[in-house]
């Protein structure tokens, strides 16, 4: 195997680690953002305010990088710089128009990322309603650039293969949502056991006001 292809195979493991955490985030903040666990956040809502909003901030941004074009001072890692190890071809043509097809939701996203996620634009601060008005990005737009992604991974590897490379996240975004299901199972354990702690204590069963009871 060549130079070329090692330094390929480099890149392209870097990006699927790349995809993966971006699975793997999006699942776990769309698990947690159900409104039936939100009654379970009151009671912490500082810390889960701060984590749901960084979990969010990051998959955005992730994306966003995914599709960053390099600029002349600055080389990028990202699907842009893979496709240069792409000869022109059939290939190569049908990877740039699986990318044409999510371009709206990521002309769109990058906006949010230069004026909103990697900088504070003020015009747009002043008036973030008519900005999100303007450059809507939808939760099934989302899941839908994801399978995309995924899918154009797959084309980018094949390329340089003599068989076809397909990729699969689905491990990434089952586990995400169980463990998204185990935490939100304990907390509510945990609740109902401070609110039978408190009954007792109201009763005088116990002195201690405080769950879990400091030692």
């Amino acid at each position: 195997m060549d130079k070329k292809i090692d330094d390929f195979e480099h890149y392209i493991d870097k990006i699927r680690n790349d995809i993966s955490n971006i699975y793997n985030e999006f699942y776990i903040w769309k698990g947690l953002t159900k409104k039936e666990y939100y009654e379970i956040y009151i009671e912490n809502e500082y810390f889960w305010g701060i984590v749901l909003v960084s979990l969010q901030l990051d998959w955005l941004l992730r994306i966003a990088k995914l599709f960053e074009e390099s600029k002349e001072e600055q080389e990028v890692i990202s699907i842009p710089f893979l496709l240069k190890f792409v000869v022109n071809g059939d290939k190569k043509e049908k990877i740039n128009k699986e990318i044409d097809k999510q371009r709206p939701v990521l002309d769109n996203l990058w906006k949010w990322r230069c004026k909103i996620l990697a900088h504070q634009d003020k015009i747009v601060a002043d008036n973030l309603a008519d900005f999100y008005k303007e450059y809507p990005i939808k939760g099934i737009e989302i899941e839908n650039l994801l399978v995309s992604i995924k899918d154009i991974l797959g084309l980018i590897k094949s390329s340089a293969l003599t068989h076809s490379e397909t990729y699969s996240f689905k491990t990434f975004q089952e586990k995400s949502e169980r463990d998204d299901e185990q935490i939100i199972k304990k907390l509510k354990y945990f609740s109902q056991e401070k609110r039978k702690h408190m009954e007792k204590f109201k009763r005088g069963e116990t002195d201690k006001p405080h769950f879990p009871p400091s030692e």
